[in-house]
């Protein structure tokens, strides 16, 4: 795929999904396109790459905001996609000509929703207002006097608000407090509070049994097997996952020692680990773990691609413990204390340093859109530029396809 393609998850005020946005590069535009040029055949690219993977294998169902040049809107490209799975980003750089306004009439009536893009009102975008659902102002951008004013210039009735760029939760109150519906930053990837406060039981004995899964190479079955069984939520979900599609058994698994074996020696830890990141996420968006997760998944498979291969556990676990302090709201130093991890490991979680953080900053820069970043990353480990979107995509449908 000749396109770098990331996603960037869109909040409702209960912290749950509701789409992503669909963000993407074109690799291949020549340095001597215009602008225009370029934004046109990153668009035509990242159109077809959609088209051919399904936008719902993207976005795992949820609504996908995609965003629609002049060129797109007029060639009607929107109509290749269902129109459930479908928001068509209209962008501020698109003028409200009446081929414009005729194109999205058109695709209103059809049943398709609307959404304006970094929203700065003008008299002239009156008959786009009508016409959008959704108004996506810029909270980085744009002051909360600017954005209370504006408001005041938009019939509010069946609109939905959308905040973009907010970075903390201080702006996402804020936002909330201004009557915003929906939310998209990466505000809930940090912590709230960074103290040694103490954790909760529950959260206490999840991260016990990380300690405990990952203290020695060799792992006594019977001891994981009798950990696991007194927590009732921990053996329901390993019980529910090894019976689910993703392994294929004939008969049901009952019985947790036979599902340990099932699993076997080498992904017994990864699953544990998962499992437990779930439980240590009973507080938080279930998104902070699927990203943990796609990160595990995408380190793993850009491992193997890259000049300087490291264990496909070590790249796990730098991705899937890459968020641990969002999760228990305490500095990554003090989780990780008494967590026996490999030193290339706590390296890129603690210090940031090694080969194992330009795979998780890859990730990162790719979730971020940092597209420079990227190319500078991909550069330096030696993956071709080409690959990285296919295997983020891959890593996205296999966190998806594991529901338990």
């Amino acid at each position: 795929m000749d396109a770098y393609i990331a996603r960037q998850p869109i909040f409702k005020k209960n912290m749950k999904i509701y789409g992503y946005e669909l963000l993407f590069r074109n690799n291949s535009a020549e340095k001597t396109f215009t602008d225009t040029d370029a934004d046109q055949a990153t668009s035509r690219v990242i159109m077809e790459s959609f088209y051919s993977r399904g936008l719902s294998s993207i976005t795992g169902g949820k609504p996908a905001f995609v965003n629609f040049t002049s060129l797109l809107l007029q060639e009607n490209t929107a109509t290749l996609f269902p129109k459930e799975q479908l928001v068509v980003e209209i962008l501020e750089t698109v003028e409200p000509t009446p081929d414009i306004i005729n194109a999205c009439e058109a695709l209103y009536k059809k049943g398709y929703t609307l959404a304006l893009d970094d929203f700065v009102y003008r008299p002239e975008l009156e008959p786009l207002i009508k016409l959008c659902k959704i108004i996506k102002f810029d909270f980085l951008l744009t002051s909360t006097d600017e954005i209370i004013q504006m408001m005041g210039h938009i019939d509010l009735k069946g609109k939905w608000l959308l905040a973009e760029k907010v970075e903390t939760f201080e702006v996402f109150d804020t936002a909330v407090k201004l009557g915003f519906n929906l939310f998209q930053g990466y505000f809930f990837s940090k912590p709230i509070t960074l103290s040694a406060k103490a954790l909760s039981p529950l959260k206490a004995s999840y991260i016990s049994l990380l300690k405990e899964i990952n203290s020695e190479d060799y792992l006594d079955y019977q001891k994981l097997a009798a950990t696991i069984r007194s927590d009732i939520a921990l053996s329901y979900k390993l019980l529910k996952l090894v019976n689910s599609a993703y392994f294929g058994l004939r008969n049901e698994v009952r019985g947790i020692t036979q599902a340990i074996t099932i699993i076997g020696t080498i992904e017994i830890r990864k699953w544990i680990f998962m499992i437990a990141l779930m439980g240590l996420s009973s507080d938080k968006p279930n998104e902070i773990v699927r990203m943990s997760m796609i990160r595990g998944c995408f380190l793993e498979n850009l491992n193997m691609k890259s000049m300087n291969i490291h264990s496909k556990e070590s790249v796990f676990l730098t991705g899937l413990f890459s968020m641990l302090d969002v999760l228990v709201d305490m500095p990554m130093a003090l989780v990780l204390e008494d967590i026996a991890l490999a030193k290339e490991i706590r390296a890129a979680l603690l210090d940031h340093k090694g080969g194992l953080f330009s795979l998780l900053e890859l990730a990162v820069s790719l979730e971020r859109s940092d597209w420079d970043r990227v190319d500078e990353l991909t550069a330096l480990l030696g993956i071709d530029s080409n690959l990285v979107s296919d295997e983020y995509l891959n890593a996205v449908k296999w966190c998806d396809d594991i529901q338990f």
